[in-house]
């Protein structure tokens, strides 16, 4: 049976749950016309959060003009407007692995700790080369189990 990551196990992500964490100040061009900030740009806040777990954890085990991740699926729960100056939390560790792909699941947080989204992404693993999908490699596979052990077993209950 294939495991899926619910809202309800969403929203009860924690900061303490995460190893990684990345911060961004709210900029004027990331706001819409309500003056709050454009609920696309939260997408670019987990691909911020991603790209600095991926270096972090992945290194030199991942070159991207040969392989690497694409983009699969985007989730997002919005609870709680950005405003423009407002500094946002970008928590993110992985959820969930299946063959060919990583669920990175984020919880996104204003300065003073308020939750005001949370969301998921799944990202396939790619042979750039080639042109295709291939198998999740190996030493990912160690270095995601090895850190976010608790967020994978949070997401397979």
């Amino acid at each position: 049976m294939r495991k899926v990551i619910t809202d309800k196990k969403l929203k009860q992500l924690q900061p303490g749950h995460f190893h990684s964490v990345t911060e961004i100040m709210v900029r004027y061009r990331d706001l819409d016309t309500f003056n709050h900030v454009n609920n696309a740009v939260y997408f670019s806040y987990l691909e911020s959060g991603r790209l600095q777990y991926n270096h972090k954890y992945l290194g030199n085990l991942i070159d991207w003009k040969e392989r690497g991740f694409i983009l699969g699926t985007n989730h997002m729960i919005y609870v709680h407007p950005l405003f423009l100056f407002d500094r946002v939390r970008i928590y993110t560790g992985v959820g969930r692995m299946g063959r060919r792909s990583v669920t990175f699941v984020n919880l996104l947080t204003n300065q003073e700790g308020v939750h005001v989204a949370y969301g998921y992404s799944v990202l396939v693993a790619y042979d750039f080369i080639r042109g295709r999908s291939i198998d999740v490699p190996s030493s990912w596979r160690e270095r995601f189990e090895k850190t976010d052990r608790f967020l994978l077993d949070m997401f397979s209950e």
